[in-house]
């Protein structure tokens, strides 16, 4: 990174993003992004190509700053009906890194591209883009997720900064 300038990811450099283009439409004002690749958790052989296609993004992706690697989850959780990892990309580097997976992506995994909005939901389902075959994710925690940030009257700053909270920076090695 350059001295003194706060990382592509960073708090920082979103509200500035958005402070920048907040006259301008909705998907403009869009920094983040999130890639869930899904994996049949219930086969050894899929956790492990699983976890070294996440290893690859990684040192393919480290010496960016534009990509984060979040916590492997080799089990279903909230709306997620597979094991899977979730990579935080930015506008900057979205062409490059979507086009990237469509060649790298294991053909057995399924990869869900969305925006990081205030709209959860819509977010995983209306406004998704898939690579592989689509799954059903579950709605129900996305609704309730959607709610509470409504209910809380938080941010789109502060949600996108929630999802943060088990980033592992891109090439510094995984939890297993």
């Amino acid at each position: 990174m350059n001295s003194g300038l706060a990382t592509p990811t960073s708090l920082e450099t979103l509200q500035q993003y958005r402070a920048a283009h907040a006259g301008g439409p909705e998907p403009r004002r869009v920094w983040l992004f999130h890639s869930h690749v899904y994996f049949d958790h219930a086969v050894p052989e899929r956790v492990a190509e699983a976890r070294a296609f996440m290893d690859l993004i990684g040192e393919t992706y480290a010496a960016t700053g534009h990509v984060e690697l979040n916590a492997f989850v080799p089990f279903p959780v909230g709306p997620h009906p597979r094991g899977s990892f979730e990579v935080l990309f930015t506008r900057e580097v979205f062409a490059e890194y979507v086009t990237w997976l469509m060649f790298n992506r294991p053909e057995p995994m399924a990869i869900l591209i969305h925006a990081l909005t205030r709209s959860i939901k819509l977010d995983h389902t209306h406004r998704a883009l898939w690579l592989g075959t689509q799954l059903d994710v579950i709605v129900a925690p996305l609704e309730a997720a959607d709610a509470q940030i409504l209910a809380d009257n938080r941010s789109e700053e502060t949600v996108i900064e929630r999802t943060k909270k088990h980033v592992v920076p891109a090439g510094a090695g995984q939890p297993r």
